[in-house]
């Protein structure tokens, strides 16, 4: 080989260093974008899902509450109470008394 194919040949693997150089800096920053990308749609589903999961609590109690009035419903306690409360009945030998005004 002579000196000016092999000057000749070094510039072209310059470049050709160069050129890959490029493309694996490009790839890396795409790489390290989309990895960040990913990093806070992570921290995102990590919010919604504790929210999701406080929310979830708060249904079981509630419906355990609901369970519970269900149950109360179904007792005297609960008729008694809604015949005061709601026609004004009282049994027969209780005594009313009425603040005056």
């Amino acid at each position: 080989m002579s000196r000016g194919r092999a000057k000749s040949h070094r510039q072209q693997n310059k470049g050709a260093f160069f050129s890959v150089a490029v493309i694996v800096s490009i790839l890396l920053v795409v790489l390290s974008v989309r990895c960040m990308q990913l990093y806070a749609k992570d921290n995102e589903y990590a919010q919604k899902e504790a929210e999701l999961k406080a929310q979830y609590e708060s249904e079981v109690d509630r419906s355990e509450e609901i369970e519970e009035y269900e149950e109360y419903s179904k007792t005297d306690d609960y008729i008694i109470e809604m015949a005061r409360e709601k026609l004004g009945l009282v049994f027969e030998d209780e005594k009313i008394f009425r603040q005056e005004d």
